[in-house]
């Protein structure tokens, strides 16, 4: 793999060198496969990039065709994303030899993008394994987390299981280890929920759901077979297991031991360090590539609930709380949108005015969305360097069945705010869609638009 990584700069560069120039000749977007660009990608388990399942990742291929370059970054540089996830960014950049710091609003995110990017020795990860196993076979520590509807989605034999399971994990004192430790047993919640694993947010598994299809019928009937029968510990250690090797296999892929930090939960207020009010100083990032929440498109924090109780990274009474901080977020209480807000956008605000008129939670849905990524933007022109890169992933999505060019807004956002348009590339993207189906006001998403941004 690193072979393949040190080819893969010169022939990157290559292509980018191509697209701009073509780019630039026609000023029209390139349909272009990142899959196809680097096809060595295909097995998605390399490093630490499988540790932890989340909602609508990044595709890797993007960040690692934008770092293997000369183009948009070098060696040693510090990169950002500001929407960091589960920190796909963040592992790219330290195999390319950048660092990099991360910020987001969901607590789980943050905690896997930093387990994700640590380097951990092999021999201590499985001595805490040990120590572990022995705590829970001698110890029955039974403080079970306030977890929303916990009878729905445990039995109470495994809701003794994983509190004994957490309570062991909890005697691990060095943080990064316990960290790591932490992170596996969130995958374990949901692994032993009733919760529908075919399904990102927390719905209970059930057959009738899959009546016109008996493949998915029987794979469903076998996982809550599995989830019966299943020994916490046996499979906690099973994950454990898998994980090591994604540990092992970072040490080894990555010789040059860059760092990666989070460093803020807002986007939008970007800080020097996690705990710090001092904001990161302005003109001190060498590039920025991310992928910013589609508006109304996901529940990251719904779909985290359980994992965040279970793992006491937040009470439950403040999920929604939580919730409230991030963009792109549905729940409004009416007083919000008692009027319409315009966006300063006059292509949006005219279709999101006539769509207030009849559907006003969803035209302030959108327009709130924009309105706070303008803000979101704002930090990075101020944090990046002059004459520097802001690569932005994004996708059109639908408001009320009508077509929203999402991407088209925040193109013109960054425009106004000093970014030139360098490259403007097309993907073809396996479907997210919608958590939640809405019936006339959802969509499938299909396409994604990749903008790369030069700082003036």
């Amino acid at each position: 793999m690193d072979l393949l990584r040190i080819d893969a700069g010169n022939r990157f560069d290559e292509q980018l060198d191509k697209l701009y120039k073509d780019y630039q000749t026609h000023n029209e977007p390139i349909e272009f496969s990142f899959r196809k660009a680097v096809p060595y990608l295909t097995k998605a388990d390399i490093a630490t990039h499988l540790i932890h399942p989340y909602p609508a990742k990044l595709l890797t291929h993007i960040p690692h065709f934008f770092l293997n370059n000369e183009f948009i970054s070098q060696k040693g540089d510090l990169g950002l994303d500001p929407f960091c996830g589960s920190g796909t960014v963040l592992l790219e950049s330290l195999l390319a030899g950048r660092n990099c710091y991360g910020a987001d609003a969901n607590p789980l995110a943050q905690l896997i993008s930093q387990v994700k990017t640590s380097y951990l020795n092999v021999e201590l990860l499985n001595l805490h394994l040990s120590e572990i196993k022995e705590y829970y076979l001698n110890n029955e520590n039974l403080h079970t987390p306030k977890v929303v509807n916990i009878d729905l989605w445990f039995s109470k034999r495994i809701q003794n299981e994983l509190s004994r399971l957490l309570g062991a994990i909890r005697t691990i004192k060095d943080i990064n280890y316990y960290n790591f430790f932490l992170i596996c047993f969130s995958v374990c919640v949901r692994k032993v929920s009733n919760a529908d694993p075919r399904v990102s947010v927390p719905v209970k598994l059930k057959l009738n759901r899959y009546d016109n299809h008996q493949i998915l019928k029987n794979k469903a009937s076998q996982n809550i077979e599995d989830v019966f029968n299943v020994n916490v510990l046996d499979k906690f250690f099973e994950i454990v297991g898998m994980n090591i090797k994604r540990v092992d296999n970072l040490n080894q892929l990555n010789k040059y031991k860059n760092k990666a930090h989070i460093i803020s939960n807002d986007a939008r207020n970007l800080t020097e360090n996690f705990n710090s009010t001092t904001l990161l100083p302005s003109e001190s990032i060498d590039y920025i590539i991310t992928s910013p929440p589609y508006a109304g498109a996901q529940k990251y924090i719904r779909a985290s609930s359980l994992s965040l109780c279970w793992t006491e990274l937040i009470e439950p009474m403040l999920l929604k709380e939580l919730n409230s901080k991030n963009i792109g977020r549905e729940n409004y209480v009416k007083a919000e949108y008692i009027e319409f807000i315009p966006t300063g956008i006059i292509e949006a605000d005219q279709m999101l005015e006539e769509i207030y008129r009849y559907y006003p939670l969803r035209s302030h849905i959108a327009g709130n969305y924009l309105r706070e990524m303008c803000i979101a933007f704002t930090e990075i022109a101020r944090v990046l360097k002059k004459g520097k890169y802001f690569v932005l992933v994004a996708a059109n999505n639908q408001v009320c069945g009508r077509d929203f060019p999402t991407q088209n807004y925040l193109k013109i956002i960054a425009q106004k705010l000093g970014f030139s348009v360098e490259i403007e590339l097309i993907d073809e993207i396996h479907s997210y869609g919608l958590m939640t189906k809405r019936n006339k006001t959802a969509n499938v998403i299909t396409r994604e638009w990749i903008t790369v941004f030069k700082k003036q």
